[in-house]
């Protein structure tokens, strides 16, 4: 036999955090035993009940108890009826906390007791009560999502709100500067020279005409604001960009009536402050997954704000989810347009403020996506920027870093829309690092950016002078001659490049190597000297081909050019794209250039020959060279100099002496200079360019022989 009666309990959600929540109270009618026994056996003969238990009351609003409440819209006169009645487990609608604790519960004038959910007045009181101050900016977030970032980010603007009111007030007051006075215009004071003494003794008829020169700092503002910045930054993302967003309405509207100068001054500062802080803004929306509506309340707040007419910020905060259907297949590249036609005719562009591109190229940089990262830059569009292109000339080194090199070198030489190709903007330094990378299969790591303390502008370092560098994973070797075919139309389209001397003297060493160590050391290669025939033949075909180059801007290299000798075709073809450099106009130093040749000397005789058609370009270079080797700088490094070193470039200088074409008068410079300071013991290439003539001798003109005479009286 069961005694007594049952409750069925609905699950409850709580009031604690959404007192307008209602609870659901189910409780079945008492019933006689018998009722419930022949119930039982009417639905089912297996069904028993084995426990029963007394309901529980769960916390609820005041207008969802079970006593009585009287609706009204708003009445605040006094409690309506039975309001101000409770149970334990009432809470107030608006205090958000149990109705026997609240301190506005039944007074007139306020009267909570009579708060219900159903009342436009009550809600909107309900609302402002939870939002608190952001409720006062106009943030549009729905109350119930009032968590504890939101509660951080309230908390820390009201408390910034009346510390920059003060500020901004004492700023507005301005001060005297008693060394910027103005003379009086009476009389008296005129007669009186002006002077600042004068001017204090005053008169009774010229008080009118005394007036105060004010002036403004906004210095001691900016900088509150600059510290609420950095506070913001520290915080979660979610209450930081809260933060941000209302910082910039505090401040947005500062000025200085009746002074231009100071209003000016004001001006400028607050667009500062206003970039930098939009900056931070954009980075977090770009880094966080933010629901679509958090961003949509966000962006219409921004849509609010009362910025300066002359602003040059988006009208919106412009900001795509990464999921967004264009942005994505862009990514993925699916659409190498940046365009989509959305509902028939309407064109979508992918568009986007400087600042979000920045943020998203150093997130995908973080997260090492650098092939998505060059698909985006390729096609996303924005203000032109100076900024946004050298972010686009990056593009080759991030197709090098997954490897792609064709496609790097396919990107670098190809013009871009309203500009020219990326390779006719490179640095030398640049330039010499994308060698490195083809010819190591290694690229330098690429450093986070950094912000410009200034304007607060990202600042993207140069990654191509990184000092660390790491192997390409999965990279297949680049072929020499493709890395050579490169480097020439570079030097074709770019002036800085083709005037540098180091640029020619690492693309010398590289096309000559063997290997190049993972911090960049080129080690050089020993080729065998090919035949005379072959060296011939190779001058006029590297000319042909060059020629070509400078005409069209391709450059064709025929299949049998490297057939005999491949490794000596390549360094010929650089050695005589040299030689026309060296026509071009003067390279100096030159002695770098010589020294480049240290492993194939036979090269360097090439090198010679092929000058020989311009003599005033060898006398040019002969007498660089000279005083090279006799200043003081290139003294110290031939002190670290191998005797290879100083036997290349006596070699070198030995070619003037056999060369019956070329003339040399001891009576004039730089030979009168050489025989003057003529000293072995300290230029141990004089001995070997001594020894060189002696075993020579026999292919000397008779001047140059007094020459080598003179040499060795001077050793005596």
């Amino acid at each position: 036999m069961i005694h007594g009666f049952f409750k069925v309990e609905v699950g409850l959600s709580s009031a604690l955090n959404r007192k307008d929540s209602q609870n659901i109270l189910i409780s079945c009618t008492f019933l006689s035993v018998r009722d419930i026994s022949r119930h039982i056996e009417e639905l089912d003969e297996d069904l028993a009940i084995t426990y029963s238990q007394t309901a529980t009351v769960l916390p609820h609003a005041r207008y969802d108890c079970t006593l009585a409440f009287c609706r009204a819209e708003q009445d605040i006169s006094g409690p309506l009826q039975d309001n101000t009645k409770h149970c334990d487990q009432c809470f107030c609608y608006i205090c958000d906390k149990l109705a026997s604790t609240c301190e506005f519960w039944a007074i007139p004038g306020i009267c909570h007791c009579n708060a219900h959910k159903h009342s436009v007045y009550w809600k909107a009181l309900r609302d402002k009560s939870l939002m608190g101050y952001l409720h006062e900016l106009n943030f549009t977030f729905d109350p119930l999502d009032m968590d504890a970032d939101l509660r951080r980010a309230e908390a820390s603007l009201h408390k910034f709100s009346g510390s920059l009111a003060m500020k901004y007030a004492t700023f507005a007051l301005g001060f005297e500067n008693s060394s910027r006075q103005k003379n009086c215009r009476c009389t008296c004071h005129h007669n009186n020279n002006n002077t600042i003494q004068s001017q204090a003794i005053g008169c009774k008829g010229c008080h009118k005409h005394h007036f105060k020169i004010l002036e403004y700092d906004y210095t001691v503002v900016s900088q509150h604001i600059k510290m609420f910045l950095n506070e913001a930054k520290k915080e979660n993302p979610k209450a930081s960009v809260v933060m941000l967003l209302g910082a910039i309405k505090l401040f947005v509207a500062h000025t200085v009536p009746g002074n231009i100068l100071a209003a000016n001054t004001v001006f400028e500062t607050v667009s500062m402050l206003l970039w930098r802080f939009m900056t931070k803004v954009w980075t977090l929306l770009v880094d966080f997954d933010f629901s679509s509506t958090f961003i949509k309340q966000l962006d219409f707040f921004f849509q609010r704000l009362p910025l300066p007419s002359a602003c040059t910020l988006p009208k919106s905060l412009s900001v795509l989810p990464w999921d967004d259907p264009l942005l994505s297949s862009v990514m993925k590249g699916q659409n190498i347009t940046g365009e989509r036609q959305v509902k028939g005719r309407k064109l979508q562009v992918l568009y986007e403020p400087l600042s979000v591109i920045q943020a998203r190229v150093c997130k995908l940089q973080k997260q090492n996506k650098y092939r998505e990262l060059a698909r985006y830059l390729k096609v996303v569009r924005s203000t032109n920027n100076p900024t946004l292109q050298r972010m686009r000339d990056l593009v080759p080194l991030y197709l090098c870093k997954v490897g792609d090199y064709s496609g790097a070198v396919h990107t670098m030489l190809s013009p871009m829309v309203g500009v020219s190709c990326p390779a006719s903007r490179f640095t030398p330094p640049q330039f010499r690092a994308y060698l490195r990378i083809f010819t190591s299969g290694q690229a330098p790591d690429i450093a986070q950016e950094e912000c410009d303390p200034g304007n607060g502008h990202l600042i993207i370092p140069d990654p191509l002078l990184s000092t660390k560098w790491t192997p390409i994973e999965g990279s297949n070797s680049f072929k020499k001659m493709e890395v050579l075919k490169f480097a020439l139309r570079v030097l074709d389209c770019n002036g800085a490049v083709f005037a540098d001397v180091e640029t020619w003297v690492y693309l010398l060493g590289t096309v000559s190597s063997s290997f190049i160590t993972p911090d960049g050391l080129v080690l050089g290669a020993f080729y065998p000297e090919p035949d005379v025939t072959f060296q011939e033949v190779t001058r006029d075909a590297a000319n042909v081909i060059l020629k070509e180059l400078t005409l069209t801007s391709r450059i064709q290299i025929p299949k049998t050019f490297e057939n005999d000798y491949p490794d000596q075709a390549r360094l010929l073809l650089a050695t005589q794209a040299l030689v026309l450099r060296i026509f071009h106009s003067q390279l100096s130093p030159i002695l770098n250039v010589i020294i480049s040749f240290r492993f194939n000397h036979w090269a360097l005789r090439w090198f010679f020959n092929s000058l020989l058609g311009r003599p005033d370009v060898l006398h040019y270079i002969l007498c660089c060279l000279l005083q090279e080797l006799s200043h003081e700088q290139y003294q110290l490094v031939q002190g670290k100099w191998s005797e290879t070193e100083h036997s290349l470039v006596a070699s070198f200088l030995c070619l003037y002496f056999v060369e019956s074409s070329v003339i040399l008068d001891s009576y004039t410079y730089p030979i009168n200079s050489l025989l003057a300071t003529w000293n072995e013991l300290y230029c141990p290439w004089q001995l070997s360019l001594r020894l060189q003539l002696e075993s020579n001798v026999a292919r000397l003109t008779q001047e140059k022989r007094r020459m080598l005479q003179q040499m060795q009286r001077q050793v005596k």
